[in-house]
């Protein structure tokens, strides 16, 4: 019984993660587990196909913050605002898609992309230990994602990432990272190239990041993209 009632929050978990529900930290709880189980992954993707094929035909116009609030108290049972991850062990998957589409009616335009789901992976950890950032890349839609673990640039400095490639004349910039929360961006295909086979650098730079377009501060950590399933294995 407690088996099923898992699948059961785990089908709702993964369709409220799509529909962009979960607050900050649920999504980030959820994230964490989609590295390492195949079958909530499976999850997403069924979710992301459902709404999918209904998205052709909602217009695309975001509903009011009232109409969300008023719609998400309606189908839960509540007067307040949703939970982070409602515990819908009790409902059945037909009671269940029936919520979802009807939130996906309302919620349509805030329908997340893919599921970040990385091929290559980098640790990046400094010589002293104070600094440590993992990254990742998806190939579907470009995707890179940023987690810095620890560690912070001083006042009025960034840390910049870099690829470095041997096809690369110098090391190309990803950007620059903020150090207290995850970031997730799409990379050019021209940077995305340069990633399998490359290596992962972090640099030191004035805040805003270097004025050169090269490395122009300490280069903190490198390492290079290998297979995230090795990671995920470890």
């Amino acid at each position: 019984m407690s088996d099923q009632r898992d699948v059961q929050e785990d089908e709702a978990l993964a369709a409220e993660y799509v529909l962009r529900l979960l607050d900050a930290e649920a999504e980030r709880v959820f994230e964490l587990r989609l590295h390492s189980e195949p079958d909530l992954r499976a999850l997403v993707r069924f979710w992301e196909s459902e709404f999918a094929s209904l998205a052709a035909d909602v217009p695309e116009e975001a509903p009011s913050p009232s109409i969300r609030s008023k719609l998400l108290a309606e189908l839960s049972g509540a007067e307040t605002s949703p939970r982070r991850g409602w515990a819908w062990g009790w409902l059945s998957l037909s009671a269940l898609a029936a919520f979802v589409v009807a939130a996906f009616l309302a919620f349509s335009p805030m329908l997340r992309g893919p599921a970040f789901d990385p091929t290559l992976h980098a640790t990046l950890i400094s010589a002293d230990g104070a600094v440590h950032i993992e990254a990742g890349y998806a190939p579907n839609g470009n995707l890179f994602k940023v987690i810095p673990e620890q560690g912070a640039p001083a006042a009025g400095r960034d840390f910049e990432l870099w690829v470095i490639n041997a096809n690369a004349d110098a090391p190309v910039s990803l950007g620059v990272i903020p150090a207290d929360r995850e970031s997730l961006f799409e990379i050019t295909p021209e940077i995305a190239a340069l990633i399998d086979g490359g290596t992962l650098a972090v640099s030191d730079e004035p805040e805003g990041g270097s004025p050169t377009g090269a490395p122009t501060g300490a280069i903190l950590a490198t390492d290079e993209f290998f297979d995230a399933a090795l990671f995920q294995a470890g």
